[in-house]
């Protein structure tokens, strides 16, 4: 099963969802809290959080969203109950049960899909249905909110650009 596949199986009528792919705004709104749930997340903590995750990064399904203020992000994850997340006052949310989430397929070109309707897959789910655990997802949150932990991220940030700079002077 390919990725566009397994997302579809996500609608309660996966033919539909490959219906509103084919037509424009080329988007689907699929249920959340049934086969996967979004943490959503501001740019910065989305960014700090995908760090803290490492090589698991790249197995998740994350889609991002280039709204006028900040990027967000969603990642997808294994359905929880939303009381399970901790609340807290800065911009992670859980969309959960009762919540929808717009995505365009997988295969969708990422730059046509910014330019049309802001959404793009950062990593597109590959049909596997392997979603970040939630417990994993939790405790990479809590380490991004440290400001310690976000302050040697942008150190490491730094010091790789600056590097690979110099290096090609």
């Amino acid at each position: 099963m390919d990725g566009e596949t397994w997302l579809a199986s996500c609608h309660p009528d996966p033919e539909e969802a490959q219906r509103q792919w084919e037509r424009p705004p080329h988007l689907a709104r699929l249920p959340t809290g049934r086969r996967f749930d979004a943490l959503r997340l501001s740019q910065p903590l989305g960014l700090t959080v995908l760090w803290e995750l490492g090589g698991q990064a790249e197995k998740v399904p994350v889609l991002e969203q280039h709204i006028e203020i900040r990027p967000v992000f969603y990642i997808l994850t294994e359905p929880r109950e939303a009381g399970s997340w901790p609340r807290q006052p800065d911009s992670a949310t859980v969309l959960t049960a009762g919540a929808e989430l717009t995505v365009p397929s997988p295969h969708a070109d990422a730059l046509t899909g910014v330019q049309r309707h802001s959404l793009l897959w950062r990593t597109a789910p590959d049909g596997s249905g392997h979603l970040a655990d939630p417990d994993v997802l939790r405790t990479a949150l809590a380490l991004a909110r440290d400001t310690d932990r976000q302050k040697a991220r942008i150190r490491a940030a730094r010091s790789a650009f600056y590097g690979a700079k110099h290096r090609r002077q």
